[in-house]
């Protein structure tokens, strides 16, 4: 934890500006691939994917996750994990799907061809309280933010490093026979497949950007500073 004195000291500049930067720039690229002549990755890509994975555990979290998910080595108390595929797992995990035809899975399934052209794939997990109360409702709400929050560093800690992104919801990645293929337990939910590209797309690709992106409006049409009303006075009172 930082000193009060040094937590009070007003942020570099530069620091504000290289933040802001990253955040405004991060957008979606949905990059369709062709599994017949699947993409070529720098041989590095991977480990600027490791670094990025790393700076995103540092997410806040609420809650530890339940113990019933601290069993395996992947022991730790935040409530998400990641599974992550290199450039040859994501092309092993298309033609599996492809070939066992797993959630109508083809070679132009979007999915397939986004595998086609990927560096890497980051399937994101978050770990859900076992019962049904109420109570574990609340816990489980907590848990997927911070899951999400997470996901979000990711994508983040990737625009920073020149990767491109694209949050998918997983489709048939997140069917139970996808989970068993990728050693992933059937206790926890997707909360996000991240697929991470080179800043340099192959030539054979079909990109997308995000439809959304220049419509979510100004500040002002989202935020709302409130001026609290003082509470009515008792008419009885002298």
């Amino acid at each position: 934890m930082l000193p009060v004195s040094a937590a009070s000291e007003p942020a570099n500049q530069l620091t504000v500006s290289v933040v802001d930067q990253v955040i405004r720039h991060r957008r979606t690229r949905k990059i369709l691939g062709d599994l017949h002549a699947p993409a070529c990755i720098p041989p590095e890509f991977a480990a600027q994917v490791e670094q990025a994975i790393e700076v995103a555990g540092w997410a806040p979290f609420h809650l530890p996750a339940n113990k019933v998910h601290r069993h395996s080595p992947l022991d730790s108390c935040v409530p998400w994990r990641f599974y992550a595929l290199n450039h040859t797992s994501c092309l092993q995990l298309a033609h599996t799907l492809v070939d066992n035809a797993i959630g109508n899975s083809a070679p132009e399934s979007t999915i397939i061809r986004l595998l086609a052209a990927a560096g890497a794939l980051v399937l994101c997990t978050w770990l859900p309280e076992p019962g049904s109360s109420e109570h574990t409702q609340q816990l489980n709400e907590e848990h997927l933010a911070a899951a999400a929050a997470a996901v979000q560093n990711l994508l983040l800690a990737s625009e920073a490093r020149g990767m491109q992104t694209y949050w998918s919801s997983g489709g048939v990645l997140k069917t139970a026979a996808c989970f068993q293929l990728c050693n992933i337990p059937a206790n926890q939910h997707l909360v996000g497949a991240i697929f991470l590209f080179p800043a340099n797309t192959p030539t054979n690709a079909d990109i997308h950007e995000g439809k959304l992106r220049h419509q979510r409006g100004g500040v002002e049409t989202w935020r709302s500073w409130i001026d609290l009303l003082s509470p009515p006075t008792d008419a009885t009172e002298t």
